[in-house]
């Protein structure tokens, strides 16, 4: 018997992608869906651009409205006790999309961009943390009484962002309506804790602090494009089934998802 031919590269791709650092898993992914839009274009797929702006915000247990700045033990490392703002903060992104169309209007569809994503919350107290007493083995810490100031925090996140999605296109005289439910994979490239309060006297704190190992958060999403032409306008809402709360201490448990409301304009390029 003849032993079957294995083509390697299949084999051995995956084993590459899997021991790449995240980073390039990223920028590979990205480049990988770039030459699929490619080779879609190929095949009479319908390509279009988008620019969105949005409101992101965080629900769940630990999403909050109000929280305070606390002091840390290293200068610059000064944090937002709770950075999961429930408030909506200002977000956008730059989408390419790539779908097929069937004659019975059926859709299938990729859309993957980068995404800005910012949530919001007040400060209303400083928490100073002072060394107070030496016991004769280790420092002993405590807090002094919290300083009033007001303030906010706002959790930014960059992501790249992959939506595939399946639809149906609905054909007016002169407007073409697609609904497209599908999923958001948020692949985090950084987030940043940056907040700011100040206090009676105009003394000023700040935190800056960059939060790390942000999982990949997957959310529901069902969006709609209405299209005259070669224009269109988008508006989608996307719900987070994943928990982002990785920093919150005490008692749990805790919670903190995702929710983006997102309007958009789009332009078919072929």
């Amino acid at each position: 018997m003849v032993a079957p031919i294995v083509n390697c590269s299949v084999l051995v791709l995956p084993v590459v992608y899997f021991n790449l650092k995240p980073c390039m898993k990223k920028i590979l992914l990205t480049l990988a869906i770039v030459f699929l839009i490619t080779q879609l274009r190929a095949q009479n797929f319908e390509v279009s651009i988008q620019a969105n702006t949005g409101l992101f915000h965080y629900g769940g247990s630990s999403a909050t409205a109000v929280s305070f700045i606390q002091e840390a033990y290293t200068d610059k490392l000064d944090y937002t006790n709770n950075p999961y703002g429930s408030k909506n903060g200002f977000s956008y992104g730059l989408d390419v999309q790539a779908q097929h169309v069937s004659k019975s209007g059926f859709i299938i569809g990729l859309q993957a961009g980068y995404d800005i994503l910012r949530s919001k919350e007040n400060i209303n107290d400083y928490d100073p943390l002072t060394f107070i007493l030496y016991t004769g083995a280790n420092w002993t810490g405590d807090y002094q009484i919290q300083i009033p100031v007001k303030g906010q925090t706002v959790l930014q996140n960059q992501d790249i962002n992959v939506n595939p999605y399946i639809g149906y296109r609905i054909q007016t005289k002169k407007i073409k309506i697609d609904v497209l439910p599908g999923i958001d994979l948020g692949f985090n490239i950084n987030s940043y804790d940056k907040g700011k309060g100040t206090d009676n006297e105009g003394n000023v704190y700040r935190t800056d602090l960059e939060l790390t190992n942000a999982p990949t958060d997957v959310r529901f999403r069902l969006g709609v494009a209405a299209w005259y032409g070669r224009f269109g306008i988008t508006a989608a809402f996307s719900y987070g089934l994943t928990n982002l709360d990785k920093i919150t201490i005490g008692n749990g448990p805790y919670n903190a998802h995702s929710e983006l409301l997102r309007f958009g304009i789009t332009y078919r390029l072929f």
